[in-house]
């Protein structure tokens, strides 16, 4: 975690990597900018919203949609005042819809929350940024991910034991030629050939693993472009996360045809095995990152957002690329939300 300033906007301030001034380039991307090299976002909310920018967004609202959009982890605090303006009011709803805003009445009150926050955020340490993974049926965290192509390093420390168990098994021997399926990371998901696994165990009782993958071709699944009843296969897809994440009736029961609309819900196994709130989030979005783009639904999860837990369940943004079906196709962005039990 690196340390930062605060700018004040009018209706809120926040808190982000380095100074930005004494810069030629234009002021509103250069804090944008800044805020791109932090790992943690501190935002606090006042009464007012302040003067929209050209993005038609107060400066403290733009600076919120692009830490979210570039993955920052994300603490905000909120005023506590009874005299908010209709579109402060708007936005710090917004965000208590994803995240939790605490009220804090003085400077006081707020040092201590934040000093509070960040020292469990620092507790955490580096290792929390370290991109999560799934290789088959495998979750664990990667210390580093190298793509080139055709193949895959990846180096990861693990400390538990079942899992470093888990990823030795997978290890080729004389007899096979190693075991095939997904690896899943950051918005990417390739068909893989396990081609090595090495260990090291080390003093901090953890052990270090570093596995070659192949880079094969996926399995094609003719299914997913079939056209029913006037919806095409990016409707289709839509209408089974619908009914997947949402629970919403499938449109093609009725005419006995729901399978042609159903995919498996990649979240299914979270509710089996619940993890903290610090990484429910990621976790749900390597999940279902794995059910689209590994099996060919989406070209790539374009941003995904879940909300806090509000009795048993969370909202949930989902937009996804489609699919590019022939090579002068322009990229085309859709996007899903409702409510997910989780």
């Amino acid at each position: 975690m690196r340390s930062g300033e605060s700018n004040s906007h009018g209706g809120g301030a926040s808190g982000y990597v380095r100074g930005i001034w004494g810069r030629d380039a234009d002021p509103e991307q250069a804090y944008l900018a800044e805020l791109e090299s932090s790992d943690i976002y501190l935002g606090l909310l006042g009464r007012r919203y302040g003067k929209p920018l050209r993005s038609k967004f107060s400066a403290t609202h733009t600076e919120y949609l692009h830490a979210e959009k570039h993955g920052l982890r994300m603490a905000i605090w909120a005023l506590s005042a009874t005299d908010r303006e209709g579109h402060e009011q708007a936005f710090l709803d917004e965000v208590r819809t994803f995240y939790v805003a605490p009220e804090f009445r003085s400077v006081p009150d707020l040092e201590a929350q934040i000093q509070e926050r960040l020292t469990a955020l620092t507790a955490i340490g580096a290792e929390d940024l370290a991109p999560w993974c799934k290789l088959r049926n495998i979750i664990f965290r990667a210390v580093e991910i190298t793509d080139r192509g055709n193949e895959i390093e990846v180096n990861a420390r693990v400390r538990n034991n079942e899992v470093a168990h888990k990823l030795e098994h997978l290890r080729p021997d004389r007899l096979s030629h190693g075991e095939e399926g997904r690896f899943t990371w950051q918005g990417r998901s390739k068909q893989v050939r396990v081609r090595s696994v090495e260990t090291t165990t080390t003093s901090a009782r953890s052990i270090l693993i570093r596995i070659g993958l192949d880079v094969i071709q996926a399995p094609q699944n003719s299914m997913i472009e079939i056209s029913l009843s006037g919806m095409g296969p990016d409707e289709l897809t839509a209408s089974a996360l619908r009914t997947a994440l949402f629970g919403e009736r499938n449109p093609l029961l009725r005419e006995h045809l729901g399978f042609f609309a159903e995919i498996a819900d990649p979240f299914e196994s979270l509710r089996e095995h619940p993890v903290s709130e610090e990484t429910v989030r990621p976790i749900a979005e390597l999940m279902l990152t794995d059910e689209l783009v590994g099996s060919g639904r989406a070209e790539r999860i374009a941003s995904f957002k879940l909300g806090v837990d509000i009795r048993g369940r969370r909202k949930c943004e989902v937009e996804r690329q489609t699919p590019r079906r022939f090579s002068n196709d322009r990229d085309k962005m859709r996007k899903i939300d409702g409510s997910v039990p989780l």
